[in-house]
């Protein structure tokens, strides 16, 4: 016989087995014909229920137990595959890997020399990274269509271009900027423009975008990004020895120095509340209205937005005070005498301004 489960907690049931077919019938009908074979197997099972009501009385009812279906050992799955089918993981983005950041002195950066894009968090002042690119090329690609979004003259500043629109807007992308530097309110706003208008990234893009969320200068929010606080600075510049500059010439030391000092002061006004306090009153406050149309006309002839007032202030600080070479700025260029240059920067320098670049205090923060 075989055991079938209980209907409920008191009963205990035993199914027959059926009687095999090759029996001799004979036996079959005197077992049926049998009165004493009936009673005893009555009495046998009275004994039994007596003896089986009394020990579920002792042990009381058994507890009810859940009831889970469980796969076969064979059907269960792995726990790394129970995680995510491999549908779903094939939509998951790869994440993307730790930047490596570098502290280092503007006299230490100025020196080095690598082959591929190295990243450094500058020790005057930790809110401003440096990124230094191998080529004009891989900067271009990375930084141009930020330019072009931010501070480029005759661009639109309320959509992120696309690349055809780039190529046909830009003929030689390596020399659209030497170099570049951006506060992170705005290098969110690009990134935010572009997701919220499905335009793709190109490769140094989605890199350089991996690098500031790594890198704590944005932050993901909702669908876009914002800067986060206390707000970062991002410069960048290239490696000496970089061809495809205009007139065929490199990017020598003397160049590479200009334009790392040039973009660092940019980030100092950024990032440092007292510097850019200093060069907003020496602009709307100790230059006259022809000084400061001067600078307006160098800075649109180098295809700046002269209507952007604040980049105005930022990009006077910048050339006047810190860019030696005068390949990149001179009297001659601003169209004044060289004693005319000077007294803007004695001025300028009176009084002393709150930056380490100039030999005044280091940024406070704020």
């Amino acid at each position: 016989m075989t055991r079938r489960p209980p209907a409920n907690a008191d009963e205990d049931t035993l199914i027959m087995r059926r009687l095999r077919a090759d029996r001799p019938p004979g036996k079959r009908r005197t077992a049926l014909r049998s009165p004493s074979t009936w009673l005893g197997l009555a009495m046998l099972a009275i004994l039994l229920g007596g003896v089986a009501a009394w020990v579920l009385h002792g042990l009381g009812p058994p507890s009810v137990q859940p009831i889970v279906a469980v796969a076969p050992a064979a059907q269960q799955p792995a726990p790394a595959q129970q995680q995510a089918p491999p549908q779903q993981q094939a939509l998951l983005p790869p994440q993307p890997p730790a930047p490596r950041v570098t502290d280092a002195r503007l006299a230490e950066i100025d020196g080095l020399r690598h082959s591929g894009a190295a990243v450094y968090r500058l020790v005057e002042n930790p809110r401003i990274l440096l990124v230094d690119f191998p080529t004009l090329a891989e900067q271009g690609r990375a930084m141009n269509r930020l330019a072009a979004l931010i501070e480029k003259n005759g661009m639109p500043h309320d959509r992120v271009l696309s690349e055809p629109e780039m190529t046909l807007a830009v003929p030689n992308p390596d020399t659209y900027y030497l170099a570049h530097d951006y506060a992170a309110t705005s290098l969110a706003r690009f990134f935010s423009l572009a997701a919220a208008e499905a335009q793709p990234l190109n490769r140094q893009e989605s890199d350089l975008l991996a690098l500031l969320v790594g890198a704590g200068v944005i932050e993901r929010a909702g669908a876009g990004y914002v800067a986060t606080t206390p707000e970062m600075a991002v410069v960048t510049l290239v490696q000496a020895g970089t061809s495809g500059v205009p007139a065929g010439e490199l990017v020598d030391a003397s160049l590479r120095d200009t334009m790392l000092r040039h973009e660092v002061s940019h980030g100092e006004f950024f990032t440092n509340p007292a510097y850019r306090a200093h060069c907003e009153r020496f602009w709307r406050e100790r230059m006259s209205e022809a000084e400061r149309a001067l600078f307006r006309s160098f800075l649109a002839g180098n295809g700046y937005d002269p209507a952007n007032e604040t980049l105005m202030i930022n990009e006077m600080q910048a050339y006047l005070m810190h860019t030696p070479d005068p390949r990149a700025f001179s009297a001659a260029l601003l169209h004044v005498t060289p004693e005319k240059l000077a007294d803007l920067r004695r001025r300028f320098m009176n009084p002393q301004p709150p930056t380490p670049l100039l030999g005044g205090k280091a940024p406070s923060g704020g």
